[in-house]
Parts: structure tokens; C-alpha cells; sequence
């Protein structure tokens, strides 16, 4: 989302638009509809206090069975951006400022910090249902097919897990 801080007039403020995040569709799941934002401004002089609520819908895969599934996303988040001359973007050095920005150029793209905050929402282990079973493969047993030989590399790993002291499945 990218705020034109020339436009952000002193007092209070509201600004609603859809975030692009362009730079970071890569490294994101897909979209599955638009990431909206809100934000409520606060302007004094050369500080903006931002209190931004974001929610978006992406497609990630089921950790069970790796099919695909909506998950929705939201949450809140407050910056600080102060204008400092010749200073532009996020500040990585100053306590309690976020983004810096300067009168000629006064947008201020909150991209990084919206980035950071849908990949801490999204979660780690999504489920397309509570009762997912996970993936399916058919062994040949199911098939018919009867016992097969055991790839002598994992035999071993079997005699740890407990699973089969055999060379068979």
C-alpha cells in the first residue's frame, strides 16, 4: 500500500485502497482476491501515526494432503513515518520511526512492513478440514499385487520406527 504523504492533511485521516504488493507476489501464495487495507491517519506536522488493518484470501496447500485451500488473512498494524530530508523508505536505524519520507518525494510504500506481517499471519500448518486423512497412495498390496520388496536403504529406518522388522511391506 503506498500512501502519497502530501496528501495526508494534519488531524485525522482515513484512506482505503486495495494493496498491490507487486514487489512481493513472488515471494507470496497466490492471491485469491484483492488484499484490502484501511488505514487511519494521524497527522502532526512531520510525524503520521498509521494504524493499518489489512484482509485478503490466499491459496496455499493443505499440510496433510497438498490440496489446494483458501486461508484468510488479517490482522493490524501501526507505524510511525517522519519526514526527514533526504531520507526516503523504511528506517532501520531509529527507534520508534518506521518509514522516513522528505517533501520531494512524498510517497511512502508500507509494502515491506504489510509483507512481514501476512507472512507472520499466515499459518504454518494450514488444513483443508479438521478431519483431513492426508495423502492417499496405493500400495500394491490394496492393488492385489501382494508384498513387495523393500528398497534395502529404508529396511533400516523400518527396524527403528518398529514398524516391520521384515525386508517386506
Amino acid at each position: 500500500m503506498v500512501i502519497d504523504v502530501r496528501l495526508v492533511p494534519e488531524g485525522h485521516s482515513r484512506v482505503e485502497r486495495e494493496a498491490e504488493l507487486a514487489g512481493y507476489r513472488g515471494d507470496l501464495p497466490p492471491f485469491l482476491g484483492p488484499l484490502q487495507c484501511c488505514a487511519e491517519l494521524d497527522r502532526a506536522g512531520g510525524v503520521i501515526s498509521v494504524a493499518l488493518r489489512f484482509d485478503g484470501e490466499f491459496e496455499v496447500e493443505c499440510a496433510r494432503c497438498l490440496k489446494p485451500v483458501g486461508v484468510s488473512v488479517g490482522g493490524d498494524l501501526r507505524l510511525v513515518l517522519k519526514e526527514a530530508p533526504g531520507r526516503h523508505g523504511p528506517a532501520f536505524d531509529d527507534e520508534g520511526v518506521d518509514f522516513f519520507f522528505d517533501a520531494v518525494d512524498g510517497s511512502v510504500d508500507l509494502g515491506p512492513a504489510l509483507y512481514d506481517e501476512i507472512m507472520i499471519a499466515l499459518p504454518m500448518m494450514p488444513l483443508c478440514s479438521e478431519g483431513c486423512a492426508g495423502a492417499w497412495v496405493a500400495s500394491d498390496s490394496a492393488a492385489g499385487g501382494g508384498e513387495r520388496e523393500i528398497d534395502p536403504r529404508w529396511a533400516g529406518l523400518l527396524r527403528i520406527a518398529g514398524n516391520r522388522s521384515s525386508d517386506k511391506v
